[in-house]
């Protein structure tokens, strides 16, 4: 085998990047896992886990992603902050580059960034980011005890994040332009049976307002076309993910939105360069099936390795 800084260089540091550093390293290579964010990567998210395996009392998102990351680094793989910014392509093996300048040379390369909240791109978003607008609801939550926030969206993310707010304010609305909640029918249950969420069907938001801080949503009913502005101080915005793809769609064959395509052992466009987790096309949005891709990326991986 060609001399490498890393016989494999993972990136994404969330459940499917740490499974398979996980793996790998427990097989003895050398394994590098970058991560430009917080180790645990979207699991910070994610205020409550209760339906992974083995974890029958539910722990939350942060906390599964600490242990995760500790059992990896203790079984040998080299953890480290680094945003990825390019994968470059040789006959003699891949390259891996990071946006301080540096790169590691690598037999295999693994994609396992995962994704991020889609934003919902209205005036107001960016500007109050952090100002009321919440990226990430069990950081911020507490911030909010006795005022009013709203949550965008219907899907599991959406009302997963509802019923948490509920719980710590003590009341929450729940906006969807759709006609009915898409989330699963565990969390519409949930939902439904708790009187703190309050669920309006129909509405568009169409402008964060408020001048140092959220004040209010502009929304418009859609059967009616009416527009009224909703006091809030706060809003979520969960309308869907979008992959962390970003620097690898030149290399890599994407789907229409984003996704890395794979095929079935998990091998993209580019060889020796596998795709893992919600990134890649195909994925179930479920921490069990990330960690399931991890593991089989990490075997697919030592295959590939013994024919360098």
């Amino acid at each position: 085998m060609p001399a490498f800084d890393y016989e494999v260089v993972i990136i994404g540091s969330g459940p499917a990047g740490l499974t398979a550093g996980l793996h790998l390293s427990r097989a003895g290579r050398r394994a590098l896992l970058l991560e430009r964010g917080t180790y645990g990567g979207s699991l910070e998210d994610v205020d409550v886990v209760d339906d992974y395996p083995g974890v029958p009392d539910g722990t939350t998102g942060a906390q599964l992603g600490s242990r995760m990351a500790e059992q990896a680094v203790a079984a040998g793989l080299d953890l480290q902050q680094g945003e990825v910014t390019a994968i470059e392509l040789f006959s003699s093996g891949r390259w891996v580059v990071r946006d301080d300048g540096r790169s590691h040379s690598a037999g295999v390369v693994i994609v396992a960034a995962g994704t991020r909240f889609r934003k919902l791109g209205v005036p107001g978003e960016d500007r109050l980011r952090g100002r009321g607008v919440i990226d990430c609801t069990p950081c911020d939550a507490g911030l909010f005890r006795g005022r009013t926030v709203a949550v965008y969206g219907s899907d599991d993310h959406a009302l997963a994040d509802a019923l948490y707010l509920a719980g710590l304010l003590g009341r929450v609305q729940v906006l969807t332009p759709g006609a009915a909640l898409d989330a699963g029918r565990p969390l519409r249950d949930r939902a439904a049976a708790d009187p703190r969420v309050e669920v309006r069907c129909g509405v568009r938001v169409g402008e964060i307002l408020g001048g140092d801080r959220v004040e209010g949503l502009s929304l418009t009913d859609l059967a009616t076309g009416v527009v009224e502005t909703l006091p809030v101080d706060g809003v979520v915005v969960r309308v869907g993910s979008d992959p962390n793809s970003d620097g690898v769609g030149d290399v890599l064959d994407l789907d229409a939105g984003g996704r890395i395509l794979v095929d079935g052992a998990l091998e993209t466009s580019a060889p020796y360069v596998l795709a893992a987790g919600d990134v890649r096309a195909g994925s179930r949005p479920r921490i069990a099936a990330a960690a399931g891709d991890g593991a089989a990326a990490a075997a697919r991986a030592e295959e590939l390795l013994a024919t360098l």
